[in-house]
C-alpha cells in the first residue's frame, strides 16, 4: 500500500542519467511508430460527464484508496499544436489536415508566433491571396488546398515545424538549437523593431548528411562532429537533443543509397573513388563487386572505395550542399597526393576485365569553372572531352540527376533543348513530391512554349500562372524551374518556342530569385549572353540579369500577374502608363515596367521637380489608396508597384512628401507647385494648425494673410468675395463666426500684396505654414488614446523627433516619445465589427518597454508611416 501510495514528489522526481554506453553498443531495436489516429466520433466529456477511473492503468496516474484535490473550472486552457513533422511523415486524414491548416492560418494573420518572422508571414498571405482562400481553416472544402498550403508552410517557414531547444556555445551567440525533418540549425531569438515582431533568427543550419556523429557527454553536453567543424552545445536537456537527433539519423538512414566519408581518400588509380572528409557519396549498383569495396558516384565523379572509410548517411539536401566551396580544397589535397604511389592492380575488388567501357567511370581533368576562372582542380579529364563549354554545364555535371549517377554524361546534353517530356527532375532531389512536381512543372513548359500540345481546356496563361505560382509556393522549386527554362532555350531549333522561352525566362528573374548555390552559374550564363553580338536574344539576357539582381535584392513579386498583365506580357509588351496624383488633385503620368519598384519612379518624379541628391528623393513617397474603405498605406521604395495595381482600378497611387530635412528651394515651377499644393491641403484639411483659437486679433490677422495669398497664388486681381474668402479658411473651431472681420483683413493685404506674382504668393504662404508647430509632421486624429494625461479625442503627430500627443484645440503637446525610444508597432484588428483598429507602440527600455495604443482608422498608415521614417533616420545616421 505505501507503494502505491507514493507522493507525487516521488514520481516525478529527476532521474540521474543512465551511465554512459560501452564502446560498440548492441543495435537498438527499431522503434514502432503509430500512426495518427482519427478523430473521435463523440465529443469530448464534460465536467458534469467525467470518466470511471475504474481500470485505468497507467504509470502516472496509480490507483490510491487515499483522498485528494483538484482544481474545478480552471480559467486556464490547454492548446494542441504540431510541432514537428517526423521524417517522411504521411498527413491525408482530413481531420489532421483541418487542424494543421488552421493553426498555420492562425500564425500568419497574428503576430505572436515568434517561429515565423515578417517576411515568411507576408509571404504566406500573399500565398492565400493567390489561392483565393483565407481563415477560418474549415471555410476551406478541398482537402487539397488544406495540404498545399500545409506542404507550403513545412518547407518555406525555415523554423516553424522544428523543436527548439535552449543551447548555450562556446563561441557565438546561438542561443536555440532546432531540430526538423530538414536537418539542424542554430537560432538567435530577435528583438521587435519597428514594424518586425519578436521571431527568431537563423544563423546556420545543417542537414543530417553533414553529421558524422554524435556523442551525449553527461547531462548537458553534447559533442557534434560535422563535415566542417565541430559542435560543441551545453543544454538542460542533452540527452532529449541526443535522443531525437539519433532517432531522426536512424530513420533517415533507411534505404537513403548514400555513405558520408569518414576520412579522405585520394588515388591517381582510375578505377578508384577520391573523396574528402565529408563527402557524401551516392552508391550504385555493381555487379562482381567483392567484400568491404563500395561503387559511388560524388561531384559528377565516380568509382569504387573503401567501404571502411565511409559510414552510412542520410541522402544530401540540395539545399544544404556548395560543392563550389570543394574545389580549392581538392586543388589543396591533389598537390599533397599527387607523388603518393598508386594502388596496386592486385588490391582492386574488381578485375579489370569485369569493367566494359559502358561502366568504367567518365573522367576530366580539370573543369576550369567559368565562375571562379581558377587553375586545374582534382576533377580529370578535360572540359572540352566532357563537353562542359558554360557556367550551366558546369552546373549540370554537379548538381543534375544525370550529372550524379556516375553514368556518362556530356554537360552540353544536360543543359540542352529536348522535345521529350522528362520523366525524373533535372535537380537530383531525394524527396518524391519534388520529383513529381519537376515533372509537372516541365510538362506546363513544353506546352507554355509551344513543344508540346495544350491540354484540354488548358490555356497558355494557365501554364504560366501554373509555373509562377509553382515557384512562390515551392521555393525549394525555384533552382529547377530556372534550369529547365535555360534548358529548353538552349539550342532551341523552333523560333517561336525560343521566343516564349526567352519571355518567361524574363518572367521568372524577376517573380523570384534562385538560391545561393545556382545563382553565380545563372549570373555567368546571362553575361556571356549578353556580351554575345551573335545572339538573338543578348538584349532579353541583359533584362533577365537586371531583374535576377532585383529580385534577389528585393524578394521578388509578391503576386502572380493579373489577366490584362498576363496577355500584354504574352505579347512582348511589358511597360505601361499609369496615373500618380499629385497634391491639388494633378494627374502625372509615369510609365512602369513590371518589375519597376517603387523608388524607380520615385526617382523619375524628383527628376521632374528638379531633386537631383538621392538624400532628398528619399524625403518623397507614394501612397497606395484602396477605394473601398479609403485605407492608405506609404510603400516601401523597395516594393514593386505591379503588385499594388488592380484590374478594376480600386486602387490609387498618390505622391506627397513626408519628411523634411532638406531646405527646400523653389528653382523649379513644379517643385514650387507640388509644395504649395501639399501644404495648402494639410492647411485647409486642419492637419497644420494655426495658434489657440482665442478669439484675439492676431489670428484673425494671420488667416486673413494666407486668405490673401491663396487669392493671390491663383492671378486674382480683384478683391475676393465673401464666399471666396470662406473657401480659404482652414478646418478650424471659431473663425466661421468671425467671416466678415475676416474678409475686410483680407482686402486689405491684397491691396498691400498686389504687386506680388503668383509664384511669389505660393513661396510666401509657404514660408507662412512652414513656421506652423506641425510643419513637417504626418498628424492622425485619434479617437483615443490609453495613456495617462492624453485627451481623447487627441492630436497624434510623427515626424523625425519622435512621435507627440497633443490637444486638439489648444495644440499644448501633453506626451511625447522620442524616435530613438520607440522599439516597435504593430495593428490590432478591431475584435467587434465597428470598432476601429487598434495601433499599439512599445518603448523605453527593451527590457521592459512600456506600450501605449491608440484607437483610429488610419492604424495602419500610421504605423507603416512611423515605420519609414524610423528606417530613414536609421540609415541616413
Amino acid at each position: 500500500m505505501r507503494e502505491k501510495q507514493r507522493s507525487l514528489q516521488d514520481l516525478f522526481a529527476f532521474q540521474p542519467p543512465p551511465p554512459s554506453p560501452p564502446d560498440s553498443p548492441p543495435p537498438a531495436p527499431e522503434p514502432i511508430y503509430q500512426t495518427i489516429p482519427d478523430h473521435p466520433p463523440m465529443p469530448a466529456p464534460t465536467l458534469n460527464e467525467l470518466m470511471d477511473d475504474e481500470g485505468i492503468k497507467s504509470q502516472l496516474c496509480r490507483f490510491s484508496p487515499s483522498v485528494y484535490f483538484s482544481y474545478y473550472n480552471t480559467a486556464g486552457k490547454i492548446f494542441l499544436r504540431k510541432e514537428v513533422f517526423y521524417p517522411r511523415e504521411l498527413f491525408n486524414s482530413p481531420y489532421v489536415l483541418n487542424l494543421l491548416c488552421e493553426q498555420i492560418m492562425t500564425d500568419t494573420y497574428s503576430d505572436s508566433c515568434v517561429r515565423i518572422d515578417r517576411e515568411e508571414r507576408r509571404k504566406m498571405k500573399d500565398l492565400l491571396s493567390n489561392f483565393n482562400v483565407g481563415p477560418p481553416a474549415s471555410s476551406i472544402h478541398d482537402d487539397s488546398m488544406k495540404k498545399r498550403i500545409i506542404i507550403a508552410a513545412r518547407d518555406n517557414w525555415e523554423n516553424y515545424f522544428a523543436r527548439l531547444f535552449p543551447v548555450a556555445l562556446d563561441s557565438g551567440d546561438a542561443q536555440v538549437l532546432g531540430v526538423s525533418h530538414r536537418g539542424i540549425c542554430l537560432l538567435k531569438m530577435v528583438k521587435a523593431s519597428g514594424i518586425n515582431p519578436k521571431h527568431l533568427r537563423l544563423l546556420k543550419g545543417y542537414s543530417f548528411a553533414e553529421v558524422l556523429s554524435l556523442e551525449l557527454q553527461g547531462a548537458s553536453r553534447v559533442e557534434l562532429e560535422l563535415k566542417t567543424e565541430n559542435l560543441v552545445l551545453r543544454s538542460s536537456r542533452a540527452p532529449q537533443i541526443s535522443a531525437m537527433i539519433r532517432l531522426f539519423l536512424q530513420e533517415l538512414i533507411k534505404g537513403s543509397g548514400h555513405v558520408v566519408a569518414l576520412k579522405s581518400f585520394m588515388t591517381d588509380d582510375r578505377s578508384l573513388l577520391s573523396f574528402s572528409k565529408g563527402d557524401v557519396i551516392r552508391l550504385l549498383p555493381m555487379d562482381g563487386l567483392q567484400g568491404g569495396w563500395l561503387f559511388g558516384t560524388v561531384g559528377g565523379r565516380s568509382g569504387l572505395f573503401p567501404e571502411e572509410l565511409t559510414q552510412p548517411s542520410a541522402a544530401p539536401d540540395y539545399h544544404y550542399l556548395h560543392l563550389d566551396r570543394r574545389d580549392d580544397k581538392r586543388k589543396s589535397m591533389k598537390s599533397n597526393t599527387r607523388n603518393a604511389p598508386p594502388a596496386s592492380p592486385s588490391q582492386h575488388p574488381v578485375a579489370l576485365r569485369q569493367m566494359s567501357p559502358e561502366s568504367e567511370p567518365s573522367r576530366s581533368n580539370s573543369v576550369q569553372g567559368f565562375l571562379q576562372r581558377s587553375g586545374p582542380s582534382s576533377i580529370q579529364g578535360s572540359v572540352h572531352e566532357l563537353g562542359v563549354t558554360s557556367p550551366m554545364a558546369e552546373f549540370a555535371m554537379k548538381y543534375f540527376r544525370t550529372g550524379t549517377s556516375g553514368l556518362p554524361a556530356s554537360g552540353r546534353t544536360l543543359i540542352q533543348h529536348t522535345d521529350i517530356p522528362i520523366q525524373e527532375s533535372l535537380i537530383l532531389f531525394d524527396d518524391p513530391e519534388m520529383n513529381e512536381l519537376s515533372v509537372q512543372c516541365f510538362l506546363n513548359l513544353m506546352m507554355f512554349m509551344g513543344d508540346v500540345p495544350l491540354k484540354k481546356n488548358t490555356s497558355t496563361a494557365d501554364c504560366l500562372s501554373h509555373i509562377l505560382l509553382l515557384g512562390k509556393e515551392k521555393e525549394l522549386l525555384r533552382d529547377e524551374i530556372f534550369c529547365q527554362v535555360i534548358k529548353q532555350n538552349t539550342n532551341n531549333p523552333t523560333q517561336s518556342s525560343f521566343t516564349l522561352g526567352w519571355r518567361l525566362l524574363v518572367l521568372i528573374t524577376g517573380f523570384f530569385p534562385c538560391s545561393g548555390t545556382l545563382h553565380p552559374y545563372v549570373t555567368q550564363h546571362f553575361d556571356d549572353i549578353s556580351q554575345d553580338f551573335e545572339h538573338p536574344f543578348k538584349d532579353l539576357a541583359a533584362v533577365c540579369q537586371d531583374n535576377l539582381s532585383r529580385s534577389v535584392r528585393f524578394g521578388g513579386r509578391r503576386n502572380i500577374p493579373s489577366h490584362v498583365e498576363m496577355d500584354a506580357l504574352l505579347a512582348g509588351k511589358t511597360s505601361r502608363r499609369i496615373t500618380i496624383m499629385f497634391p491639388g488633385n494633378v494627374e502625372f503620368p509615369a510609365k512602369i515596367r513590371s518589375f519597376t519598384i517603387t523608388l524607380d519612379v520615385i526617382k523619375d518624379l524628383c527628376n521632374e521637380m528638379g531633386v537631383s541628391q538621392l538624400e532628398e528623393m528619399r524625403e518623397f513617397y507614394i501612397l497606395a489608396k484602396r477605394l473601398q474603405d479609403g485605407l492608405v498605406r506609404p510603400l516601401h521604395p523597395e516594393e514593386y508597384l505591379f503588385d499594388f495595381l488592380l484590374e478594376d482600378g480600386s486602387i490609387t497611387l498618390s505622391f506627397r512628401r513626408i519628411l523634411w530635412g532638406t531646405p527646400l528651394s523653389f528653382e523649379n515651377e513644379l517643385f514650387l507647385d507640388f509644395h504649395y499644393q501639399q501644404l495648402l491641403e494639410d492647411y485647409l484639411s486642419g492637419q497644420l494648425k494655426l495658434g489657440p483659437s482665442n478669439g484675439g486679433s492676431s489670428l484673425v490677422r494671420e488667416v486673413a494673410e494666407l486668405a490673401a495669398l491663396q487669392h493671390l497664388a491663383r492671378g486674382a486681381t480683384e478683391p475676393p468675395t465673401l464666399s471666396e474668402v470662406k473657401e480659404y479658411l482652414p478646418s478650424q473651431d471659431g473663425l466661421s463666426s468671425k467671416l466678415e472681420e475676416i474678409s475686410s483683413s483680407c482686402h486689405v493685404h491684397v491691396s498691400a500684396m498686389e504687386s506680388l506674382s503668383p509664384q511669389d504668393a505660393k513661396i510666401r504662404l509657404i514660408e507662412g505654414l512652414s513656421s506652423l508647430p506641425l510643419f513637417g509632421s504626418t498628424s492622425f486624429l485619434v479617437q483615443k488614446v490609453n495613456q495617462r494625461g492624453c485627451p481623447s479625442p487627441c492630436i497624434v503627430s510623427v515626424n523625425q523627433q519622435g512621435v507627440s500627443f497633443r490637444h486638439p484645440k489648444s495644440q499644448e503637446q501633453v506626451f511625447h516619445i522620442p524616435l530613438a525610444k520607440v522599439e516597435s508597432m504593430r495593428t490590432i484588428r478591431p475584435k467587434k465589427q465597428g470598432k476601429s483598429p487598434v495601433a499599439e507602440i512599445s518603448y523605453g527600455d527593451p527590457a521592459r518597454p512600456k506600450t501605449v495604443t491608440l484607437h483610429f482608422k488610419q492604424a495602419k498608415e500610421f504605423c507603416h508611416t512611423l515605420a519609414l521614417i524610423m528606417e530613414m533616420t536609421q540609415s541616413t545616421a
